[in-house]
């Protein structure tokens, strides 16, 4: 996934369709979708939920500091994109997320700092904690304006990640930037950033396949 995930259109909604197939070990195939798809031609749309966000404190010299007046406060957060009801063990999950999603462009947080389009957010958090200047973080903060991103990836969740698993979120970490009052939300949507999320909030291992 180390190519654009994203592409500006002209939809500002968020349309994403997910099917979730459970193979057997006999092969068999069992597909479920989601019930706002159920008899319904159109692409269904499903509201992003984001869960609590943590602020990325600066460290000059190695200390923590709480940002200074004036400067870009940053926070990391998931977004949800699929809530899934796992009802019984021992089967590999599969599904597609395919839709669009409103949200900034982390791209341009990325160029900021000359990184790579792939890179995951913890590698933006390290250069934003370095940044004690923040001049190019901040004119790009306010240039930036509101995109459709569009995505569309297969995912895979193994039947050994998923035992004892209730409920399974699946989504993208987030960045939530603040500056003069105002808050931005960027959506990173690459490989490296999309994980998954059981009921208790822990991390279960997640792969992802552009299509």
């Amino acid at each position: 996934m180390q190519n654009r995930l994203w592409k500006a259109c002209a939809r500002i909604t968020v349309a994403i369709t997910a099917s979730v197939v459970a193979a057997t070990a006999g092969g068999t195939l069992t597909t479920v979708s989601p019930a706002s798809a159920a008899s319904s031609s159109r692409t269904p749309v499903i509201d992003v939920t984001n869960s609590g966000f943590d602020v990325i404190l600066t460290s000059p010299g190695g200390a923590r500091l709480a940002p200074a007046e004036g400067s870009v406060t940053a926070f990391h957060g998931f977004s949800s994109f699929q809530k899934i009801t796992i009802e019984s063990q021992g089967f590999d999950l599969k599904g597609r997320i395919h839709g669009r999603i409103r949200t900034y462009n982390y791209e341009s947080l990325w160029t900021v700092y000359k990184l790579p389009k792939s890179s995951g957010w913890k590698v933006w958090a390290l250069s934003f904690k370095k940044d004690s200047s923040q001049s190019v973080l901040k004119e790009t903060f306010r240039d930036e304006k509101l995109i459709d991103a569009e995505l569309d990836v297969n995912f895979t969740v193994s039947a050994a990640a998923l035992k004892g698993v209730s409920t399974l979120r699946i989504g993208f970490e987030t960045l939530r930037l603040q500056l003069d009052g105002t808050t931005k939300d960027f959506t990173v949507i690459n490989k490296e950033s999309g994980g998954a999320k059981d009921q208790d909030g822990k991390e279960i291992p997640i792969d992802f396949e552009q299509l």
